[in-house]
């Protein structure tokens, strides 16, 4: 899984992207985080710059790809912050080794398993097809209508990416979402701090989702923030706001 270290002093923040995309939809909020943390964006495998993997998909192999990246920089615990099956990602790993994880921070995101068949039969569609095409839609679902009106090059740029990515990651994402399996307990169980960030304007992962993540924590340390204007990738879409809540997060675990 390609990672790259974009330096900066402080705790260590992993940043995982959203399907079917790559690191790029975190170009925004990078520099935003780098005065704060030392950034690490990584590329998913088949995606971006990573190379399709010749095993078989599964959020477990995802996750331990994590914590060789977290090996590989020599890190033992960071702040990982997840977005949509980013999100997925990042409850993965702190569901399997949560002592090395020092913050959640999961956007547009769920635990529970969703619509696995429809996840496959997309996986055997792009298959078919040879192409990225069945996904396509991606890059108009994922902003909100905010977006759309203001900032019609973040579209744009999306449909290029997605365009552009390798059918048969994309394929192989697809079918390791199918076979995750429902994270609740292990969201239930992080002992440690949790930012849930979610966008007014998503229709596909409302702030309802967020609200109910918000209860399953109980009495946990857990912030919910909705960013109005702003749909399903937020950190792309409404870079300023997702980093100050990040930010104050850092600062708060520095009170701990």
């Amino acid at each position: 899984m390609l990672h790259i270290d974009h330096g900066g002093d402080g705790p260590v923040i992993v940043l995982v992207h959203a399907f079917p995309l790559d690191s790029g939809m975190f170009d925004r909020l990078v520099p935003l985080l780098t005065p704060h943390a030392r950034v690490v964006t990584v590329d998913l495998p088949g995606l971006g710059g990573s190379n399709v993997p010749a095993t078989t998909p599964s959020m477990d192999d995802i996750a331990d790809r994590g914590f060789r990246t977290l090996d590989a920089l020599g890190v033992e615990t960071a702040v990982v912050l997840g977005i949509s099956t980013g999100g997925y990602v990042a409850l993965q790993m702190a569901a399997r080794a949560p002592d090395r994880i020092s913050a959640l921070v999961l956007g547009s995101t769920t635990p529970h398993r969703v619509e696995p068949d429809e996840r496959r039969a997309v996986a055997d569609e792009i298959d078919r097809l040879r192409s990225t095409a069945p996904v396509a839609g991606s890059a108009d679902e994922g902003l909100g209508e905010t977006a759309h009106e203001r900032r019609p090059d973040l579209v744009d740029a999306l449909r290029r990416t997605i365009a552009d990515a390798d059918p048969d990651g994309v394929a192989w994402i697809a079918r390791a979402i199918a076979d995750r399996v429902d994270t609740s307990d292990a969201l239930r169980k992080y002992p440690g701090p949790v930012l849930l960030i979610f966008g007014a304007e998503d229709e596909a992962t409302p702030p309802s989702r967020g609200q109910e993540m918000q209860k399953l924590r109980g009495d946990a340390p857990t912030r919910l923030v909705v960013l109005p204007k702003t749909g399903h990738l937020t950190p792309l879409e409404s870079p300023e706001p997702f980093a100050a809540e990040l930010i104050e997060l850092l600062e708060l675990m520095g009170r701990l």
